[in-house]
């Protein structure tokens, strides 16, 4: 999520668990199964950029296997990156020791 820590520094941004219920109805219309479930969300303060009225809360759900992914790939990126800086510095000595 694009600027998390800095929305949750001052209060635009949070997070909470919300019961999901799912309900299946048989034919004749009565409820045939009845689901429950926690949803992870992140919930963002909206205004109106003109008039700074509240408008509606923006509400994204998570999963917290997806987050890992992210935070994995975020890793991963870091290792590459820090692997080309590697070389470029290596490079950078060579050359300025000629």
């Amino acid at each position: 999520m694009h600027n998390y820590k800095a929305l949750k520094a001052v209060g635009k941004v949070s997070v909470r668990k919300q019961e999901k219920v799912n309900e299946v109805l048989n034919e004749d219309g009565s409820v045939k199964i009845h689901e429950s479930a926690e949803e992870l969300q992140v919930v963002c303060k909206k205004y109106d950029p003109d008039t700074g009225e509240v408008q509606d809360d923006r509400v994204s759900v998570y999963h917290l296997r997806d987050v890992k992914r992210e935070i994995d790939r975020r890793k991963s990126e870091i290792a590459r990156i820090q692997a080309e800086q590697a070389e470029w510095e290596q490079l950078e000595t060579d050359l300025k020791a000629l």
